[in-house]
């Protein structure tokens, strides 16, 4: 198997390319909801154990601490689950997604990442065109029409509007790092194409993460510039000015209030106070049910639950939802140990790419503002792990193969902002023990 080094294009490149176009398609679905990507990714975890075997490599694993808080809540949740066939199907699960994150790290470190940058841009492209296209052919909704509070939702390849919406926001971000290496009109024309579809999907969670997005890339980005801090303070006041006064105006003197009302009344965010009442039922239940198990009722077991009439969610059904809410799933499956595995899994990720921000030279030690590429591609990420956590408050993403790709892509800016290049050895170099195990830099 080639190398991965910079700028080399290779069967682990063609890969990775073949992975991001992939990743989305997940429907049609197979058993367990597999997907047409999960037999290239079988097909890619064994050539990379044939590798690690036969190069004798030393396999990273990041996350060390946050991943072992979840397997051993999992684990204690595991004894009291009403459904332990469930559980069993959720551990698999992620030991698969983490087996594959491992890979990814390997095989996308020191290699140049503006092709798969370019890549998620592309495919968020087609994702987008294609579930417009299907609003406009098959259903005939009209591009005004995609804005209102009710008809149909882009949901393009995935299983519901909100995964579709999730997604068009993360390759939203990639799309923004690509500032100057692609040419204005594909990148605006792109960004334009992908606010429709997330638009079009009327997911209040994605618009919220948008937004929260948007912010953390604004402050990520103002780092990487080397900003002053009272420069960045300044902007931020400012905006909550402009803001504070809108409201004021609004509310205060009722400036606008009719064309606020009417455009909240067409608009999908008439959606929102009825999606938050179904949601609170769904945790209202969860929470009683957390009370009865503090250990954790047992992973995957929230939609095993019973509830009542009253707060039954499926017509004709007394069967429980899934949490809707990665957080609260993992505090009310995985326990005490898994909510705090996840959010220091968060916490460590966030704190490699504000690290990143501002690398530190090898030599001297001190820091240095990183080259304006990188430091787009960074406050980009940064925006997308934001707007991904946000939006794990309103659906489940730690299932989701892209978000395990864009943890990967973290890690591996970590390494470049530390210096770290493509290591290969061959056969001579290789050490007589079976390879270490290394923990990755918080």
């Amino acid at each position: 198997m080639a190398d991965t080094t910079r700028g080399r294009i290779d069967g682990w490149g063609i890969y990775l390319l073949a992975l991001v176009f992939l990743i989305p398609v997940v429907v049609p679905s197979g058993p367990g909801r597999l997907a047409i990507v999960d037999g290239l990714i079988v097909l890619g975890l064994m050539a990379f154990a044939a590798r690690i075997m036969g190069r004798r490599e030393a396999v990273r694993v990041p996350y060390m601490a946050p991943s072992f808080m979840v397997a051993l809540g999992s684990l204690v949740a595991m004894v009291g689950a009403l459904n332990p066939g469930a559980s069993v199907l959720a551990i698999v699960q992620d030991v698969y997604l983490f087996t594959w994150f491992l890979m990814l790290i390997h095989i996308m470190r020191g290699r140049d990442l503006l092709p798969i940058q370019k890549a998620w841009m592309w495919s968020g492209n087609l994702i987008a065109l294609y579930g417009v296209l299907v609003l406009i052919k098959q259903d005939h909704v009209a591009i005004l029409d995609m804005v209102r509070p009710k008809g149909k939702r882009l949901d393009s390849t995935f299983y519901d509007p909100n995964m579709a919406g999730g997604y068009l926001v993360m390759c939203l971000f990639f799309t923004m790092s690509l500032a100057k290496k692609v040419s204005p009109l594909v990148r605006w024309g792109s960004m334009g194409l992908m606010l429709l579809g997330i638009v079009a999907s009327k997911s209040n969670g994605a618009a919220l993460s948008l937004v929260v997005g948007f912010a953390v890339w604004l402050l990520m980005r103002a780092r990487t510039l080397r900003s002053h801090p009272l420069l960045v303070g300044a902007a931020g006041f400012l905006a909550a000015t402009v803001a504070l006064t809108a409201v004021w105006a609004i509310v205060g003197l009722g400036i606008g209030s009719a064309e606020l009302d009417s455009f909240e009344e067409n608009s999908f965010l008439a959606r929102a106070s009825h999606s938050s009442e179904g949601r609170f039922t769904i945790w209202k239940n969860l929470e009683d049910t957390y009370k009865k198990s503090p250990l954790g009722i047992g992973p995957g077991n929230s939609s095993s639950l019973t509830v009542s009439v009253a707060q039954r969610l499926r017509p004709g059904s007394l069967q429980a939802k899934e949490a809707h809410n990665d957080y609260l799933a993992a505090a009310i499956e995985r326990g005490p140990l898994g909510i705090s595995g996840l959010l220091l899994l968060l916490a460590m990720a966030f704190g490699k790419l504000y690290a990143a921000a501002r690398p530190k030279d090898p030599e001297t030690g001190e820091p240095v503002k990183p080259d304006d590429g990188f430091g787009r591609l960074v406050a980009a990420m940064g925006g997308a792990l934001a707007a991904a956590a946000v939006h794990g408050l309103t659906i489940e993403i730690l299932h989701f193969r892209h978000f395990w790709m864009l943890m990967a892509i973290v890690v591996v800016i970590d390494g470049l902002a530390k210096g770290e290049g493509a290591e290969s050895r061959s056969p001579a170099e290789s050490p007589v023990l079976p390879p270490p195990v290394r923990v990755a830099a918080a």
